[in-house]
C-alpha cells in the first residue's frame, strides 16, 4: 500500500503537469478546450470552470488527457469554427502537441533543481581497497585515498563520483582523480566496462571503504526463500546455527556458504527472540553453487559514523546548471536505451510497467523526500522521451504528421491518419503487455 500511494501521488502529479503543458500552449493558441481530466474511466469528481473548460478526476489514475474542440471529432458552430484546433496553423498545433512533452522535462529541471539545492546525503569516497593489476592499481591509487574531485568537479560522496566516473565511461576518455595528495590521471576505455550492471567500481578496481551493516532484513523479493521460510522486514538476525553473527556482510557469507541446507536462524523481532528454520535456495556464481534468500539489508538501521557523512549539494544558483545537466544526461541516456532495445543491444526484460514504477517510487519515498524527488525527475523525463517517439496515438506520432505535412504542403487524409493510429495503438498495447509481464515475472519471482 506504501508504494501504491505515492505511485499514485507521483503519477497523478506528472500527468497534470504533462496536460497542463498542452492545455496552457491551446489556451495561449486560442483553442478551445472542452475537458481536462486526470486519469480515466468514471468520473470521481468534476466541475466547469469559467473558461468553459469541464475539469475531472476520474477513477484509473494511470494517465489523463485534455480534450479540444474540433471538427474531425462532432460538428461545431459556424461562431466557434476559429477555435476548434484543426483550423489553427501548423505552427500552433507543433507547439500545444509539443507543450505536453516539454513540461514534463521542465518538471524535471525543477525536480532536479530541488535535488540538488536540498542536496543528498551519503558517505564520502574513501577508497577501501584497490584490486591487484586493475586499472586503480596500475596508477597507483591507494587505500584511504579520499576522491576531492573528478575532472575539476567536485566529489563529496559517492554517489557524486560514481556519476562522473559513469559519464567518462560512456564515450571512454581520462578521468582526472584529485586526492589529497596528488592527481591521478585514470583511463577508461568504453567498450572495457559493463556500466550498465552497476558494475562500475569494482571494475576500474576501486572498492569503497566498508561500513559493517547491521543484519537487519530490509526489502524481500517474493517467492523468495526468505519470505516463504517466515523472515520479515525488521528482523534483527542473532545468529545461524549457533554462530553469533557479526553483521550483514557476514551474515550474506553464512548464506552463501550454505545452498539448498536447512539451517537455524535465531532473531530478534518486536523485542522477542525467535528461532526460524531457513532453506537457502541456490543459484550458480563463478561455476559454484551459491546459497540466495532474497532479502535485502535495511541501512537506515545503521548509524553512519559522522566523519563518513557528506552531502551532495550545491547552492540555488549552481543548481540551475546542474539541473539542467542532469535533465540532459538522463534524457540522452533514456533514448539510448530505448535505440538500445529496438536494435537488440539491450533486453527487452528491461521495460517495466506500473508495478516496477510504483516499487521503485515507493522505494524512494522510504529513502527520504530528497530521494523521491529525484525519482519524480527521472520519471518525468522517461513520460516525456516516450511521448515524443514517432509511434501514431502518441506525441511524438502526431508531431510526425505534421512533418510530413510541412513536407507536402497539406495534412495527410483522414483515412491514412486514422489507419496509422490504429498501429500506433497496436504496438502501444504490445508494449504495456511486455512491460505487465515483465512486471509480473518479477513480482512472482518466475
Amino acid at each position: 500500500m506504501h508504494s501504491l500511494f505515492f505511485f499514485i501521488i507521483a503519477l497523478s502529479l506528472l500527468v497534470v503537469i504533462h496536460e497542463y503543458g498542452h492545455f496552457w500552449v491551446a489556451r495561449r493558441c486560442g483553442v478551445k478546450v472542452l475537458t481536462f481530466s486526470v486519469g480515466f474511466g468514471k468520473a470521481l469528481w468534476s466541475r466547469v470552470g469559467k473558461d468553459g473548460t469541464e475539469y475531472v478526476l476520474a477513477a484509473i489514475p494511470l494517465g489523463g488527457y485534455v480534450k479540444m474542440l474540433d471538427e474531425r471529432e462532432a460538428e461545431v458552430p459556424a461562431e466557434l469554427q476559429a477555435q476548434a484546433f484543426n483550423r489553427q496553423s501548423l505552427g500552433a498545433r507543433t507547439a500545444i502537441v509539443l507543450a505536453g512533452p516539454v513540461a514534463n522535462l521542465l518538471l524535471a529541471v525543477v525536480a532536479y533543481w530541488l535535488f540538488f539545492t536540498l542536496g543528498l546525503p551519503g558517505v564520502k569516497p574513501v577508497i577501501g581497497n584497490i584490486t591487484p593489476d586493475s586499472p586503480a592499481a596500475q596508477i597507483s591509487l591507494q587505500h584511504d585515498d579520499e576522491i576531492y574531485a573528478i575532472n575539476g568537479q567536485n566529489t563529496p560522496t559517492w554517489i557524486s563520483a560514481s556519476k562522473i566516473l559513469r559519464g567518462i565511461a560512456d564515450e571512454g576518455g581520462i578521468a582526472r582523480i584529485k586526492t589529497a595528495n596528488k592527481t591521478y590521471e585514470l583511463a577508461i576505455p568504453k567498450a572495457a566496462l559493463d556500466i550498465s550492471a552497476g558494475k562500475l567500481l569494482s571494475q576500474l578496481g576501486m572498492i569503497p571503504r566498508q561500513l559493517e551493516l547491521l543484519p537487519v532484513i530490509g526489502e524481500l523479493s517474493a517467492q523468495g526463500a526468505a519470505q516463504r521460510d517466515g523472515l520479515q522486514s525488521g528482523d534483527l538476525i542473532l545468529s545461524m546455527d549457533g554462530k553469533q553473527v557479526d553483521s550483514w556482510q557476514h551474515w550474506v557469507k553464512l548464506i552463501q556458504a550454505s545452498p539448498d541446507q536447512t539451517v537455524e536462524i535465531q532473531l530478534q523481532r518486536a523485542g522477542l527472540v525467535q528461532s526460524v528454520l531457513l532453506t537457502p535456495g541456490s543459484v550458480v556464481a563463478e561455476g559454484k553453487a551459491v546459497g540466495r534468500i532474497g532479502a535485502g539489508v535495511d541501512v537506515s538501521q545503521t548509524p553512519i559514523p559522522e566523519a563518513w557523512q557528506a552531502k551532495w549539494q550545491y547552492g540555488p544558483i549552481t543548481a540551475i546548471k546542474y539541473a539542467i545537466m542532469e535533465t540532459w544526461d538522463f534524457s540522452r541516456r533514456t533514448l539510448m536505451g530505448i535505440i538500445g532495445m529496438i536494435r537488440g543491444k539491450i533486453s527487452s526484460d528491461n521495460v517495466g510497467g506500473p508495478i516496477a514504477i510504483a516499487q521503485f517510487v515507493g522505494a524512494s519515498a522510504q529513502q527520504g523526500l530528497v530521494t523521491f524527488i529525484a525519482s519524480l525527475a527521472m520519471i518525468s523525463i522517461s513520460l516525456g522521451i516516450l511521448n515524443l517517439l514517432p509511434i501514431p496515438i502518441l506525441d511524438g506520432g502526431h508531431l510526425a504528421f505534421y512533418l510530413v505535412e510541412w513536407i507536402r504542403g497539406k495534412p495527410l487524409s483522414d483515412k491514412v491518419q486514422f489507419t496509422a493510429q490504429k498501429i500506433g495503438l497496436f504496438i502501444l498495447l504490445m508494449v504495456m503487455v511486455l512491460a505487465f509481464s515483465n512486471d509480473l515475472s518479477r513480482w512472482v519471482g518466475l
